[in-house]
């Protein structure tokens, strides 16, 4: 029979396990909580934790691994060669090394190496771990982490020093064998050694059991030995706080129980990690005192915010000044929507969206505006996550107004530096050493008969058919480059797309990196096809004249020799003539001298011309004389012999206008004018003049003879002919006007030469 005694002590005991259990379930909950809290902790650090069994290959891993390194947990199992064939393959011998020095004791796996995901994309990786090892030494098992460190190389320092915080949480407490006799430590396992923070189990030996253990425990763990070494209890199980041999306190599950060490009653204690959900409280705080300081002072703005309402639940201190706001302002404020800062509704509607569908948003660009109405063009990352019971967001952005502005105005920079090469007539181009264009402007484009893109890439024998210039231009390129120093090259020859040759003058520059090795050459090239082709016109031309002097001088020579010689004959017979006629009456003797002066008048003026054609009047203004002398010289050697008064007036000054060239066909037509009135029009005045006008020079001959009508001599010789088409070489206007009886008056208007430098008296 129960007495009433024993009746309120099990109501008791039941109310205790009741409580018990109770206080166990809030525990699970608030433990899954937190657990799930730190899956989402390790989403947003981009950290991942990892457990290798060594000899089953078998490798246990969280999402946020898996995530790191490209793989869906539900369809890949990661094992150890999973993780070797991801390897970087210039980090794969270094990280190998430093898995082997980590199983053989040598060194803690702790570096930095890079991965390729199975779609080709290289992430860069911070990998810790830590070698359990069993009661022989020998590593069964290898625990750590892997932190994703590809995005985080603004904020390196912030990095540091969270990584040492980082390894701190996730390094997994090794559990160790621990006997005491007498209160000493008589023995201790490898892994209990590490644990206290010795390398070498020898090094605990012999120390107090107290040593280990923090003060505050002192009085209950000697409570529990007693009851161990007297018989009152067997086996005594609780968390405690010991200490590593530099003081450092590690919280740890102690089993401790009575045994018999060679005779004396000792206390043997089993000291393993703590349970998984103090390791999960531990990460979960330091999670969110780093989330929380991360919050704070990161330089991206950072908004918590419900999924339901939108309200806000927090804002770092960036987020206020990217907005403009303060923090009073934006707490007035139910959600940024109201506010105004989505410039578009679709656009926070799309956001929205994608979180609620997904859970998570990944450098969404967004326009966003801020207190003074500027526009900002943001980068958003969102993570769904569970606050307080309720749906939340955590949005991170990232201000990239000013690099899309940079690159605005870059390819705006691009557009115009295009323009302007595409539309200098001279070639343009860049190439590798390989001969291969890297950029081209539109005239080698054209040359080419292709687009500056088709070039790109291609070299100058895929479009010059002629072998002997492409290996000229390619020798040429590699002497910049190997010289790294400009060349010239005064003509070179390429062929178009058309096949036609055309001449090149080249400047080449070499392109050098930042070692000094030049791995381009630049080149700029003039067209002087053109002036190829004046070059040889010109020098046609010189031949031809050369040829015309020979033969001017051989008829020269044939006008000396043969029909002067026979105009001297001539008269020496008519100055006979005057001797015979002397011998005749006197009327008749006078009438036939002066016909035979005149007859003896025009063959002078005939030998003087021939004399002037050989001599070459003109030779006078070719050796620098003016054409003031030279025209007075001609008019009086013409009208000497003439019984016609002939006047020559002449304005000194035109003759700083008036080019050798120009004044040599005004010689002649002068001459052809004075002869025409000499031999045909029986003027007794005759008269030469050349004189400035307004922007233009005149010359004039006028005579008093007996004049023509110009339309009945059209077709009849070529004088006016000749001075017309002299005229026409000057650029004149040419009039002859001329009525029977009234005399004859030649006009010719000319503009003035301004390429003739004036003389000093001139000026």
């Amino acid at each position: 029979m129960i007495s009433t005694s024993n009746l309120s002590v099990l109501d008791l005991l039941r109310k205790r396990v009741a409580d018990l259990a109770r206080e166990l379930v809030e525990r699970d909950g608030v433990l899954h909580e937190r657990t799930r809290h730190l899956r989402v902790a390790q989403s947003l650090a981009h950290l991942g934790s990892w457990d290798w069994e060594i000899e089953s290959g078998e490798v246990r891993c969280s999402n946020e691994v898996y995530r790191i390194f490209g793989r869906d947990p539900g369809l890949h199992h990661m094992t150890f060669e999973t993780f070797v064939s991801a390897l970087f393959p210039d980090d794969h011998d270094r990280v190998v090394t430093a898995i082997n020095d980590a199983l053989g004791g040598k060194a803690p796996l702790d570096l930095e190496y890079k991965i390729v995901r199975p779609k080709g994309d290289v992430r860069t990786i911070h990998c810790c771990g830590e070698v359990l090892r069993d009661d022989n030494g020998t590593p069964c098992r290898m625990s750590g982490s892997v932190l994703d460190i590809t995005d985080r190389k603004r904020m390196e320092e912030a990095v540091r020093e969270s990584e040492d915080r980082y390894r701190t949480l996730v390094e997994l407490s090794p559990s160790g064998v621990f006997v005491f006799c007498e209160g000493r430590t008589v023995y201790v396992n490898h892994r209990g050694a590490i644990l206290m923070g010795a390398n070498d189990p020898q090094e605990i030996l012999e120390r107090s059991m107290f040593e280990f253990i923090h003060p505050d425990f002192h009085h209950e763990v000697r409570e529990n030995v007693k009851c161990l070494l007297v018989g009152r209890a067997s086996v005594h199980s609780a968390e405690r706080i010991y200490l590593k041999k530099d003081g450092t306190p590690i919280p740890v599950h102690v089993e401790i129980a009575r045994i018999t060490w060679n005779g004396t009653p000792a206390i043997i204690g089993l000291v393993s990690d703590i349970t998984d959900r103090k390791q999960a409280e531990e990460a979960l705080r330091a999670s969110e005192e780093r989330f929380a300081r991360v919050f704070r002072a990161s330089p991206h703005p950072i908004v918590i915010s419900e999924m339901e309402t939108g309200r806000l639940v927090d804002v770092n201190d960036a987020a206020y000044q990217l907005l403009g706001y303060s923090r009073e302002e934006i707490e007035g404020y139910a959600t940024l929507l109201e506010m105004g800062i989505w410039c578009s509704v679709e656009e926070w509607t799309g956001f929205v969206d994608v979180l609620k569908r997904q859970g998570s948003v990944r450098n969404m660009e967004v326009k966003l505006r801020s207190k003074s109405g500027e526009i900002r063009q943001i980068l958003l990352s969102s993570e769904r996550v569970e606050l307080n019971g309720k749906q939340c967001s955590v949005t991170v952005g990232n201000d990239i107004t000013d690099r899309k502005r940079a690159e605005d105005e870059l390819r705006r920079s691009h557009i115009f530096l295009r323009q302007v090469i595409d539309s200098v007539p001279n070639f343009i181009f860049a190439k590798d050493r390989e001969g291969r264009f890297t950029m081209v402007n539109k005239a080698v484009a054209d040359c080419y008969g292709s687009t500056v893109e088709n070039l790109i890439s291609q070299s100058d024998a895929d479009f010059n058919p002629n072998v002997e210039e492409v290996e000229f231009i390619r020798q040429k390129d590699l002497q910049t480059m190997n010289s790294l120093q400009d060349c010239y090259v005064a003509e070179e020859k390429i062929t178009d797309w058309s096949g036609k040759t055309r001449w090149l003058q080249t400047i080449r520059r070499p392109i050098a990196d930042d070692q000094g090795h030049a791995h381009m050459v630049l080149g700029a090239a003039t067209d002087i096809t053109e002036r190829k082709q004046m070059e040889e016109m010109l020098l046609q031309q010189e031949r031809d004249l050369s040829a015309a002097l020979q033969e001017r001088e051989r008829i020269s020579q044939d006008l000396h020799d043969g029909i002067l010689q026979s105009l001297y004959a001539t008269g020496l017979g008519l100055e006979t003539c005057k001797l015979l006629i002397a011998q005749q009456p006197e009327r008749i003797a006078d009438n036939l001298i002066v016909t035979l002066d005149q007859a003896i008048g025009q063959l002078n003026y005939v030998m003087g011309e021939v004399r002037n054609f050989i001599m070459g009047l003109e030779s006078h203004l070719m050796q620098g004389g003016d054409i003031s002398t030279a025209l007075r010289t001609m008019v009086q050697t013409m009208c000497g012999s003439s019984s016609a008064t002939c006047r020559v007036r002449i304005d000194d000054e035109v003759g700083q206008y008036i080019s050798t060239e120009s004044a040599l066909h005004l010689i002649n037509i002068v001459r052809e004018g004075l002869s025409n009135a000499l031999r045909h029009s029986r003027a007794t005045r005759i008269t030469v003049s050349l004189g400035k006008l307004i922007g233009s020079i005149r010359l004039t001959i006028i005579d008093n003879g007996i004049g023509f009508n110009p339309k009945s001599v059209q077709g009849v010789g070529h004088g006016l002919e000749n001075m017309a088409a002299r005229a026409q070489k000057v650029d004149g206007l040419f009039a002859v006007r001329s009525e029977p009886g009234k005399g004859t008056r030649i006009l010719l208007d000319f503009q003035k030469d301004t390429r003739v430098i004036p003389t000093d008296t001139d000026t």
